[in-house]
C-alpha cells in the first residue's frame, strides 16, 4: 500500500515499502566503433528506479560529434529501459517523439534530472526543439510493478501532428539468437500477429499485451512479456506492426494534444497468460487512475511562489539586501516573470521551461527566502 497522499494502481502491491526512489548515474562516454558512426562519440546516462523490489530503468543515449558537439545523432533510438529485463521495452531505444513527422532526437537534451525522489520517483528529460518544448516525464510509485510516463508538448507554432513510436522485442531476442518466434499483440478489440499490421483507433486499442507464443515463461522459454498502457485522446490513431523480430508501435496524436499519458509494464518470469489476465482485469481501473494521476513533482506543487514573489519585494525595497543578494536577485526576477501561475497563485502544471528551472535551482530559491531576512538582520545589526 502506498503512503498516504501517493498514488497506486490496483493490482500493483510488493513488498508494501511504501516509497519509490530513483537515481541519475554519470555521463558516460565511448568511442563509437560503427563505420557509419565515424567521428562521433556514444554518450550514455542512466537513471535508475527502485519501486519496492521491482526495478526499472531509463537510459539516455545518444552519438555526439567529436569535433562538432552540436551534431547529433540517435544511434538505435535515445529513450531506452535497460531493465527489468533485457528484452521487451528496447534497452537502446523503445521511445521515440516526433512532431509533424520529424524527430527530435537530434535536438539537444536540455536537461535530464531528478525531479522527485521519495515517496514517488520522478525522471524529467527535456527538449527545446524549433518546433516545440517537449518533456517525458517518467514516474514510479510506491510498491508498482510499472513505470508511468507523461509526454508534454509546449509548441511554438501550429502542429498538425505529434508522433510516438514504441518498440519492443517480446520476451526473447529471436533473430539475435538465430531462433523463430510467434509475436503477437492483444489489445481491447484485436489480436495482432507476426508479419501482419494494423491501424485503429487509440480510444479501442488502449492496451496492449506484446508477448511471443514460442517464448512462454510457461513453456520454459523466454523471459516474459511486457505490455504498455496509453490515455486514449479523441482523434489518436494506432498502428501496430509486429515483425519477427522487433515488434513496432506507432500513435499519432492530433496537433493541438498537449499532454499523452502512458503506462508501461515489463513481467520477467511471468507466463503469458498471466500478463493477460492481469491488463484484462484491471485495466478499467486503471485507465481511470492513470487519466488522473498527479504527475507534478512536490518541488514544484509545493513552492509558494506568492511567498516568494514576497520576498522579491522585499529585497527591492532594501538597498542592503539589493547589495547582498546582487545578480541572484535579478535571476529570481527573470524566472518569477516566465513562471505560469494557476487563478490561485500557484505555479501551473504547464510550462516546460518555468518547471525545469524552477527544478534545476529550487534548493537556490528556498535558499533566496533565507538569504534576505539574513541580509535583513545584518543590516540591523
Amino acid at each position: 500500500m502506498a503512503v498516504a497522499g501517493s498514488w497506486a494502481l490496483p493490482g500493483s502491491a510488493r513488498a508494501d515499502t511504501g516509497e519509490a526512489t530513483v537515481s541519475l548515474g554519470r555521463l558516460e562516454k565511448r568511442a563509437a566503433k560503427r563505420p557509419d558512426f565515424n567521428g562521433y562519440v556514444y554518450h550514455n546516462r542512466t537513471a535508475h528506479f527502485r519501486l519496492g523490489d521491482t526495478l526499472y530503468a531509463i537510459a539516455y543515449k545518444i552519438a555526439v560529434g567529436e569535433q562538432d558537439p552540436t551534431s547529433l545523432r540517435p544511434v538505435e533510438g535515445y529513450i531506452g529501459m535497460p531493465a527489468p529485463s533485457s528484452c521487451n521495452w528496447y534497452h537502446s531505444g523503445f521511445l521515440t517523439i516526433s512532431l509533424d513527422g520529424k524527430d527530435i532526437g537530434s535536438t539537444p537534451l536540455s536537461s535530464m534530472l531528478v525531479a522527485e525522489d521519495g515517496p514517488r520517483a520522478i525522471l524529467d528529460l527535456v527538449w527545446h526543439h524549433e518546433a516545440a518544448s517537449v518533456r517525458a516525464r517518467f514516474m514510479g510509485l510506491p510498491d508498482s510493478d510499472h513505470l508511468l510516463c507523461q509526454l508534454t508538448v509546449d509548441p511554438k507554432r501550429k502542429l498538425s501532428t505529434i508522433g510516438v513510436s514504441l518498440r519492443c522485442y517480446p520476451s526473447y531476442f529471436t533473430s539475435w539468437n538465430n531462433r523463430d518466434g510467434a509475436r503477437r499483440i492483444r489489445t481491447p478489440s484485436r489480436l495482432v500477429a507476426e508479419g501482419s499490421s494494423a491501424t485503429a483507433a487509440l480510444a479501442e486499442n488502449w492496451w496492449a499485451v506484446y508477448y511471443d507464443e514460442v517464448f512462454d515463461v510457461a513453456q520454459g522459454e523466454g523471459e516474459g512479456p511486457c505490455a504498455m498502457m496509453a490515455a486514449p485522446i479523441e482523434g489518436a490513431k494506432i498502428t501496430f506492426a509486429p515483425g519477427g523480430y522487433a515488434v513496432d508501435t506507432r500513435i499519432e496524436f492530433p496537433g493541438d494534444t498537449r499532454e499523452m499519458r502512458f503506462a508501461f509494464w515489463e513481467f520477467p518470469g511471468v507466463p503469458n497468460a498471466q500478463a493477460l489476465a492481469r491488463l484484462r482485469t484491471d485495466a478499467a481501473a486503471m485507465r481511470a487512475q492513470l487519466s488522473s494521476a498527479p504527475f507534478t513533482p512536490a518541488p514544484v506543487s509545493g513552492l509558494d511562489v506568492a511567498a516568494l514573489r514576497a520576498e522579491v519585494r522585499r529585497a527591492l525595497d532594501s538597498p542592503a539586501a539589493r547589495e547582498y543578494l546582487g545578480p541572484k536577485l535579478q535571476d529570481v526576477q527573470a524566472w518569477l516573470a516566465d513562471c505560469e501561475l494557476t487563478p490561485t497563485g500557484s505555479l501551473a502544471a504547464s510550462g516546460i521551461a518555468a518547471q525545469e528551472q524552477l527544478l534545476r535551482s529550487v534548493d537556490e530559491y528556498y535558499e533566496f527566502i533565507w538569504e534576505v531576512k539574513l541580509a535583513e538582520l545584518l543590516d540591523s545589526i
